[in-house]
């Protein structure tokens, strides 16, 4: 909102944000990742936030677009509900794609709030969904994608945890737990806290100040990632939320 009013302001020199990288501090230890201030639009090892792409949108110059939420694997509404798909650009004109389907092309408009008028309201598929977007300024064409799972299932009570490889790299696996009720729907508004632990040969690679980084975490969308570096041996990554029994996963 204030970036679209700022260009409305003709006397106004410039501005700056603050702060662009997330901090530690001391009087936020109840943050969802603890004695870290994360109103940075990256986070302390520069991973970009969705803010950071807002932004980009309008104090840069070089084509760029952005489908808003590749952080987000997993979205909830009800079948048939028509869900709003934001996309951030620099671009002239956008058009979406789902599952293949044109959702048709739209005209920037930095006055038009969200998302400078590139926004679609959209019916998705239950289950899998893809999301794609090409934008054109002057002759130069920009892409983006990504795909993430419409749930439509309502979730109960947490009541368990279970945890799986998301990325495996040369020394390093990735790690994902959710928490789920007792029908195995993942209950996407959990926000309990969880701490991850290890046993072995291998490294939690923590105390990074990072949503991904972080021994002792908030969930988020009752979702979690820590990283390890396995150093060739074995492990057992733990993983332990109050209330419900502790996950375990061998490496």
């Amino acid at each position: 909102w204030h970036l679209k009013e700022q260009e409305t302001m003709p006397w106004l020199t410039g501005t700056a944000q603050w702060p662009f990288k997330d901090f530690s501090t001391p009087v936020r230890p109840d943050n969802p990742v603890p004695y870290m201030n994360q109103k940075g639009v990256v986070e302390r090892d520069l991973t970009k936030k969705e803010a950071y792409y807002v932004f980009q949108s309008y104090w840069t110059d070089k084509p760029m677009v952005r489908i808003y939420g590749h952080s987000m694997p997993v979205r909830w509404g009800e079948a048939g509900e028509e869900k709003m798909i934001k996309v951030y650009s620099n671009c002239e004109e956008a058009e979406l794609f789902v599952n293949g389907k044109s959702m048709g092309m739209k005209k920037r408009n930095s006055q038009d709030f969200p998302a400078a008028g590139l926004r679609w309201n959209v019916q998705l598929n239950k289950g899998k969904n893809d999301v794609r977007v090409i934008a054109r300024k002057a002759q130069v064409q920009v892409e983006d994608a990504l795909s993430y799972v419409y749930q439509t299932e309502k979730w109960g009570k947490p009541a368990k945890l279970v945890m799986e490889k998301l990325a495996e790299g040369k020394d390093t696996v990735t790690i994902e737990a959710k928490l789920l009720d007792d029908k195995n729907v993942q209950c996407l508004d959990a926000a309990n806290w969880i701490r991850f632990g290890l046993a072995g040969d291998g490294e939690l690679i923590d105390n990074q100040g990072t949503s991904s980084g972080s021994r002792y975490v908030q969930l988020y969308n009752g979702r979690a990632v820590i990283k390890i570096k396995t150093k060739g041996g074995k492990s057992v990554v733990s993983a332990k939320v109050e209330t419900v029994p502790t996950a375990f996963i061998q490496l």
